[in-house]
C-alpha cells in the first residue's frame, strides 16, 4: 500500500453478533459495536464511511455469512478498501480462514484492516510481535468457539434426555406450553384432525384420499395452520403458494411416534462447529423418551397403522379404499403373496386369490380361493376368536390371578436379567477401550467412535432396564395390563368385516393348497401363553 499519507479510505464497518457462541455481553451488542466504530472514525478524517455490514445471529466459526459476503463483493468491485471491526473475534473465530484473509487476501487486494480493541492496523508499522500475536489471538478465538460449541451440544443433549422439547415448532396436533416452551400440550382442534387421519387409515382409506378429503373440507394444512396462529413457519416440502394437504403430509403424520407420547429428538447433527451441513445420525444414537407428553393416539392403533403402511396398499376395484385383505394374504405353502385375479364368466365376474409364485413362474401349486369364501371363513374365525378372548377376560375376573401374575413377573424378570447382562458387557467393553488405545491396538479416532457407540448403547440398555423394572413393579402391585384384550372385547357381536377390524385383529392370513385357511392373530402368542397358565391354575385348584 503506497502513497497512503493523504488517502481517503472508503470504509466498511463490519459488525457481528452470534446467538450460539456465547456473544451475549452488552459490550458486544450490535448497537455497542456500531457506536464504538463510528466514534473511532469520527476522530480520524482519513476514513469515510461507505457502508455498515451487520451479521446478527451468525456464528464466527464460518465465513458463509450474508453481510460478510456482500462486504467481500464490495472489496472485489473496488467500492471499499478499508474494513474496521471491534476486535478479531467479531471478524471471525476460524483460525485458518481469519489468518488467510488478514495476512494474504486483504494485503493482495489493497485492503486496510483494523481491529480497534486489539490495536491492530495493517497499515501501521509492522511489529515483530504481530506475526505471533495476531495468529495466536485467532487461535484463541477459535478455541473459544470450539469450547462454546461443545458446551451447547452437551446442554442440548441433557435437555433431550430429560424429555424437553427443543424444536422450533411443535408437531401438528400439539402446541408449546405457554408457561414452558420445552413442554408440549395438546392442541385440541388439530388433535381431532390427527385422530380422524388415523381413523380413516385404519378403515382402509389411502393417504391420497385422506388428503383430498381434508382439502375438500377446507381443513388448513399443517403449514397453513401454523401460519394462521401467527407462526413464521417454512418447510422444504412446500411446492405451491398455499400449502395444501398431500399424501406425503398424511404419511408423515401417520409415521410420527410423537402422537403416542413418545418424543424422538437428536436425529440430525453437524459434523463440527466449523461444518454446518446437517447429517442424519444412526437411529441407535437418537434420543427417545416415552411418556414425554399427552398421547393423541393409542400405542395399539399406532402399531396397527405401521403394520398397514408396510402392507401392499393397492386400492379395491372401485378405487374408493384399500382392499379388505390387501397385503395380508400369503400362500401357506411357499410364503409368497396371494394376489387378486378377476375371472369373467358370461356376464358375471368372479374374484379369486391365487399364489403369485405360481402365477409368475409356476414354482408353486395352482391353488386359489374365492374372495367371498375367504371373507366368510375369516369372519367366522374372528367371531370365534373374539368369543375366546372374552371368555378368558371373564375368567380373569373370577379366577385367582396370582399364578398368572407370578408367571408374568418371571417373564419380565428374565428380560431384565438379559438386558442387565448386555449392560454389564457394554461397561466392560468401555473399560477395556482405553487399555486398547494405550496398547496401540486401536487409534484415537477408532477409540472415540467406539466409545460413543458403546456409551449410547449402554444408555439405551439402562433406559430399557428402568422401563422393565417399572413394568415389574406394576405387575407385582396391580397385575399386568392386558390392553390388547380390549381390541377384541369391544368388537363383541361383530356381524361383518371391514378393513379396520382386519387390521386391528389379524396379523396375516395363510391359504394352503388343500384349501385350508390359517389365520394368525395379533397377540396370539400372548393369548395362548396366558390361557395355558390359567388352565393350569384351574387344574391345580381342582386337585
Amino acid at each position: 500500500m503506497q502513497n497512503t499519507q493523504n488517502k481517503i479510505w472508503n470504509t466498511t464497518l463490519y459488525l457481528r453478533l452470534s446467538r450460539d457462541d456465547g456473544d451475549k455481553e452488552e459490550s458486544n451488542s450490535i448497537t455497542g459495536q456500531r457506536e464504538l466504530l463510528r466514534d473511532y472514525i469520527s476522530q480520524r478524517p482519513e476514513f469515510r464511511e461507505y457502508a455498515v455490514r451487520v451479521d446478527d445471529g451468525f456464528s464466527g466459526s464460518t465465513f458463509e455469512r450474508p453481510s460478510f459476503q456482500k462486504m467481500i463483493e464490495d472489496v472485489k468491485a473496488g467500492r471499499t478498501d478499508c474494513i474496521i471491526v471491534k476486535d478479531l473475534s467479531r471478524f471471525g473465530r476460524n483460525y485458518l480462514d481469519a489468518g488467510e484473509y488478514i495476512e494474504k487476501i486483504f494485503p493482495f487486494l489493497g485492503v486496510r484492516f483494523i481491529a480497534v480493541n486489539d490495536n491492530y492496523d495493517s497499515l501501521g508499522d509492522k511489529k515483530a510481535s504481530d506475526d505471533l500475536i495476531i495468529p495466536f489471538k485467532n487461535l484463541i478465538n477459535e478455541a473459544y468457539c470450539r469450547d462454546i460449541s461443545v458446551k451447547i451440544r452437551s446442554q442440548l443433549e441433557i435437555k433431550r434426555k430429560n424429555g424437553q422439547f427443543l424444536g422450533s415448532f411443535a408437531a401438528f396436533g400439539y402446541l408449546k406450553d405457554e408457561q414452558d416452551k420445552n413442554r408440549l400440550v395438546v392442541d385440541q382442534y388439530a388433535a381431532d384432525i390427527v385422530r380422524d387421519i388415523f381413523k380413516w387409515k385404519l378403515e382402509g382409506v389411502s393417504p391420497q384420499d385422506i388428503a383430498d378429503a381434508l382439502n375438500k373440507l377446507g381443513v388448513l394444512s399443517p403449514m397453513e395452520y401454523k401460519r394462521s396462529l401467527g407462526m413464521k413457519f417454512t418447510t422444504s416440502f412446500k411446492t405451491n403458494a398455499k400449502a395444501a394437504w398431500s399424501a406425503g403430509t398424511v404419511i408423515r403424520i401417520l409415521k410420527n411416534p410423537i402422537y403416542t407420547g413418545v418424543l424422538v429428538q437428536g436425529k440430525e447433527t453437524t459434523p463440527s462447529y466449523k461444518v454446518h451441513k446437517r447429517i442424519t445420525k444412526d437411529e441407535s444414537e437418537w434420543t427417545v423418551i416415552a411418556d414425554s407428553h399427552e398421547a393423541i393416539i393409542s400405542k395399539i392403533d399406532f402399531d396397527s397403522i405401521q403394520k398397514v403402511l408396510k402392507c401392499d396398499t393397492r386400492r379395491s376395484p372401485d378405487g374408493k379404499a384399500v382392499g379388505l385383505f390387501s397385503g395380508m394374504i400369503f400362500c401357506g405353502d411357499c410364503g409368497a403373496s396371494m394376489v387378486r385375479k378377476t375371472v369373467p364368466a358370461g356376464e358375471k365376474k368372479y374374484v379369486y386369490y391365487v399364489c403369485s409364485a405360481h402365477k409368475q413362474d409356476k414354482s408353486c401349486s395352482p391353488h386359489r380361493m374365492r374372495d367371498v369364501a375367504l371373507e366368510e371363513i375369516v369372519l367366522d374365525s374372528v367371531k370365534q376368536h373374539i368369543s375366546e378372548v372374552i371368555d378368558m377376560s371373564e375368567l380373569l375376573t373370577i379366577t385367582d390371578t396370582a399364578p398368572l401374575r407370578t408367571a408374568q413377573a418371571q417373564k419380565v424378570q428374565r428380560q431384565l436379567d438379559k438386558k442387565h447382562e448386555e449392560y454389564e458387557k457394554l461397561q466392560k467393553l468401555l473399560m477395556s477401550l482405553y487399555e486398547n488405545l494405550a496398547d496401540g491396538i486401536i487409534d484415537r479416532e477408532e477409540y472415540t467412535r467406539l466409545k460413543a457407540s458403546f456409551t449410547t448403547r449402554a444408555d439405551e440398555a439402562e433406559k430399557q432396564m428402568d422401563a422393565l423394572r417399572e413394568t415389574l413393579t406394576d405387575i407385582q402391585n396391580h397385575g399386568a395390563e392386558n390392553a390388547w384384550m380390549n381390541e377384541f372385547v369391544k368388537r363383541k357381536g361383530l356381524t361383518s368385516l371391514d378393513r379396520a377390524v382386519v387390521v386391528a385383529l389379524i396379523d396375516k392370513i395363510l391359504i394352503h393348497s388343500n384349501d385350508t385357511v390359517e389365520i394368525i392373530y395379533r397377540w396370539q402368542d400372548e393369548f395362548a401363553w396366558q390361557l395355558d397358565i390359567l388352565r393350569t391354575a384351574k387344574l391345580q385348584e381342582v386337585v
